[in-house]
């Protein structure tokens, strides 16, 4: 059996729409658009599911060593490949 452990740590800040287009602005030469997207960008959607009890929830607000996530996410349109449908 195979036991699979891994550290995640994330961050999270709220900045002004001008730190933004600075920032776009200063990493924008070590960028690449995204071949599926339009103009390099698309749009992700994700669902979160949980149980009755709110399991899933409480393993995150308690920050549990081990604790899951069940997500469904969508990017644009796409096709079953992943391919952008063009319309």
């Amino acid at each position: 059996m195979a036991i699979e452990i891994f550290r995640r740590k994330e961050q999270k800040y709220l900045i002004s729409t001008d730190q933004y287009k600075e920032l776009i602005f200063q990493i924008l030469p070590y960028m690449r658009p995204d071949k599926f997207g339009i103009d390099g960008r698309y749009t992700v959607t994700s669902l979160y599911f949980d149980s009755s009890d709110h399991k899933i929830y409480f393993e995150t607000k308690n920050k549990l060593k081990f604790r899951q996530k069940l997500r469904l996410r969508i990017y644009d349109d796409t096709d079953i490949d992943g391919l952008h449908s063009l319309k």
